[in-house]
């Protein structure tokens, strides 16, 4: 089992991704339009550019920290050396200027590239270091749940936070510009800290066979033929298939709903800064407290079959908010919370499932490689973010909304609504009907276990 204060520094470290992750996911396109003053559509093509960047780096990045011989694990390096860049490019990423749109079309292109280069760099390694620390099937729900409830804190850092900080910042005589440079500043700090911590305090070793090498002797290069064929064995398991394809959908609908909603909140319900702001806080809090309800049932119920009823379930109930109309802020605390069950779902369940495929993949072709199936994982995310962050962009532009003006025309409004009940619902409903064919529960990972214990006995 293993000790406290180490799920404790593993779930400091999951502030950092959901801070970047979901300032970006809720407030990146928001920014390009309103403040920047980017067309929505480009604004959606630029933001779908960084994803797809992430899509090509991420696999290198869970190749090369596997590869990785060190002193200080295989993991641990890749924390370090992300933290300061991630706060630095955070900064400039929500910096805004007065210049032709071509210019701001190229210096967003080249930040949100520079963004996903360094998120990469800490979140495959991050991830995979989860399942390097234990291979225990409950005990790694227990550890996301740790994870989780850090997320959740991140997720106040990346989603309540800013609101507060345009606020105050703008009472206080900062223009509307500075008051979101502020914001890119505050959220990096806050997510570099937590990967320094994170790496500082977790002594367990992840690379218990370290060798120094021999004084001259060259490390590993990057070998692309290798990578490239060690992708194609672990693409070739079907678990890890129905997992990145649940994955990719849910992570579709996950990015319409989430950078949809400040729209939705803003111009369909008419609210300000401070009501989104407490909305936000609900969906924070609401996450942490829903957290031990899903440890418990999944150890009853297994964690396969809990996150199959679940997303189902308020996949549905989205859709049916659609039709009954989400025309009252109490209305739309009654969504958050249906769609905050969805997400803690998801983000407390699939990565444990996930960590349950590397030994699945071990047996199968002899090596464990946890970086690289994780890395499939951050594929699919980035894959997702890039085809929903395009999605609403071409929505907005096409249903007629625009920038920097208060009252959107009908046809814009319909379509926001939309972006937030309807689309996520039929989405999660599909990751539901996806993941009954996945083969991994409790009883056949217990089996997966003996059967990698006895070959791993025979050498």
């Amino acid at each position: 089992m293993l000790p406290f204060r180490t799920k404790l520094s593993y779930g400091i470290g999951g502030i950092s991704d959901n801070a970047l992750y979901t300032l970006t996911g809720t407030y990146l396109m928001l920014y390009l339009t309103t403040v920047a003053g980017v067309n929505p559509a480009v604004a959606g093509t630029i933001s779908a550019a960084g994803s797809v960047w992430e899509a090509v780096i991420g696999p290198f990045m869970g190749f090369k920290s596997d590869m990785t011989i060190s002193r200080y694990g295989k993991r641990k390096p890749f924390l370090m050396m992300a933290s300061v860049p991630v706060a630095v490019v955070t900064s400039l990423l929500f910096t805004s200027f007065d210049a032709p749109q071509w210019v701001k079309i190229l210096y967003y292109l080249f930040m949100i590239i520079c963004f996903w280069t360094a998120f990469s760099c800490e979140f495959v390694p991050y991830l995979s270091w989860g399942a390097d620390l234990t291979e225990d099937y409950n005990e790694r729900t227990v550890l996301r749940s740790y994870a989780y409830v850090f997320n959740q804190v991140g997720m106040a850092i990346g989603m309540v936070l800013p609101t507060i900080i345009v606020d105050y910042a703008m009472n206080w005589g900062r223009s509307l510009q500075q008051s979101w440079q502020l914001v890119g500043v505050c959220c990096g700090l806050c997510a570099g800290l937590s990967l320094l911590i994170c790496s500082l305090t977790i002594h367990e070793d992840d690379n218990p066979n370290f060798v120094k090498p021999v004084k001259g002797e060259k490390a590993e290069g990057m070998n692309i033929k290798k990578m490239l064929y060690d992708y194609k064995g672990i693409l070739g398991l079907k678990p890890i298939r129905y997992l990145l394809g649940a994955s990719v959908v849910y992570l579709i609908a996950n990015t319409i709903f989430s950078s949809d909603r400040v729209y939705f909140m803003t111009y369909n319900l008419g609210l300000g800064n401070g009501m989104i702001t407490v909305l936000m806080l609900i969906i924070t809090l609401s996450g942490v407290a829903f957290v031990p309800f899903l440890e418990k049932a999944s150890r009853r119920y297994d964690k396969k079959n809990v996150f199959l009823c679940i997303i189902g379930t308020m996949g549905m109930l989205m859709i049916c908010f659609r039709f009954i109309g989400v025309e009252s802020l109490t209305a739309c605390i009654a969504l958050c919370l249906i769609y905050s069950l969805a997400n803690t779902a998801y983000w407390q369940l699939m990565p444990s499932m996930i960590y349950d495929v590397c030994e699945v993949e071990e047996l199968e072709n002899g090596e464990k490689k946890t970086g690289a199936i994780i890395s499939l994982q951050a594929l699919s995310e980035s894959l997702s973010i890039a085809l929903g962050l395009q999605a609403l962009g071409i929505i907005l532009s096409l249903s007629g909304f625009m920038e920097r003006v208060q009252v959107q025309p009908e046809k814009a409004l319909l379509w926001i609504e939309n972006s937030f009940t309807l689309i996520p619902g039929i989405f999660m409903v599909a990751v539901a009907l996806i993941m009954k064919g996945y083969p991994i529960n409790r009883q056949a990972f217990e089996k997966v276990l003996e059967k990698l214990e006895e070959k791993r006995k025979k050498g």
